[in-house]
């Protein structure tokens, strides 16, 4: 069906997001792929995950989208909600730009993990990123 939310390959990290308000313009600050720590487990200090979805078209008042991060096994360690809507009319191939900001979450060990899109229980996408410990200068 060519009328479904479709998210590319694009959910990005950072340690910022700034929408300016004018212009509508998304900045992303501290972009990032990889967590690293020197000791587990560990809280990640706060961050954003932006998904790009494409493929909205017509008036849309309220579509609720979540992400998960979850573990190399399928657990879901961390969960953010966010929505898209308006009383705008979206355009055929027009981008939304969706910034969730997860709680806090504890990383327990190193590993991969990744951040999965939904909308209701649908998985959109996801994008995998790995947590490291490093050695201590």
């Amino acid at each position: 069906m060519d009328n479904e939310p479709v998210l590319p390959s694009a959910i990005t990290f950072s340690d910022e997001k700034i929408r300016d308000q004018e212009t509508g313009k998304l900045t992303l600050v501290g972009i990032f792929h990889c967590i690293k720590t020197t000791k587990f487990p560990f809280t990640a200090p706060a961050f954003y995950a932006t998904a790009f979805v494409t493929n909205l078209k017509g008036g849309i008042k309220q579509l609720p989208i979540s992400m998960n991060i979850e573990d190399s096994t399928g657990k879901v360690i961390a969960s953010a909600t966010g929505h898209i809507g308006g009383s705008g009319i979206i355009a055929a191939g027009e981008v939304a730009e969706i910034s969730f900001a997860p709680p806090p979450i504890v990383f327990n060990a190193a590993g991969h993990y990744q951040a999965v899109v939904l909308v209701g229980k649908e998985a959109l996408g996801a994008r995998g990123f790995k947590v490291t410990g490093t050695v201590p200068l």
